[in-house]
């Protein structure tokens, strides 16, 4: 039998750690060398990983172990409490990416309306998708 410490032993260190973690985690991030070259040449090993995770049937089993009232409860009290912080913190990536979004939409020559709701898709809907798709690219 392996000798671990107790649950409650475990949960009273975890907690604890709340205060130090913060400036582990960022002195972590700080020390970090090439990640996003490392995270490129690891391309082929994610999408294995990720295949095998659904072909396997551990994705849709783990989404099972939570219930939608769970999901929710976390979502509301987590989530819900850091997304401003997260989105101001943000501003300038959201202002760069809407910079492109918005000038390529407003690169795009359509049609006048027309009485036709068909035609109007066809002709003013199509070609700004179409633009926003290349953007994607």
């Amino acid at each position: 039998m392996v000798d671990t410490k107790s649950l409650d032993q475990t949960q009273k260190n975890w907690e604890a750690s709340h205060g130090r973690v913060p400036a582990a985690y960022s002195d972590g991030v700080r020390g970090a060398k090439d990640v996003i070259a490392k995270g490129v040449a690891a391309e082929a090993l994610y999408a294995q990983k990720v295949q095998e995770a659904i072909s396997s049937g551990r994705r849709a089993k783990k989404l099972q172990e939570v219930s939608d009232e769970q999901w929710r409860a976390a979502a509301l009290e987590k989530g819900a409490a850091r997304i401003a912080t997260g989105m101001a913190a943000s501003k300038n990536k959201f202002n760069a990416g809407m910079s492109k979004v918005l000038s390529t939409i407003q690169g795009v020559s359509i049609a006048p309306r027309t009485a036709d709701p068909i035609a109007n898709v066809d002709n003013r809907v199509k070609p700004i998708v179409a633009a926003l798709h290349k953007l994607k690219e």
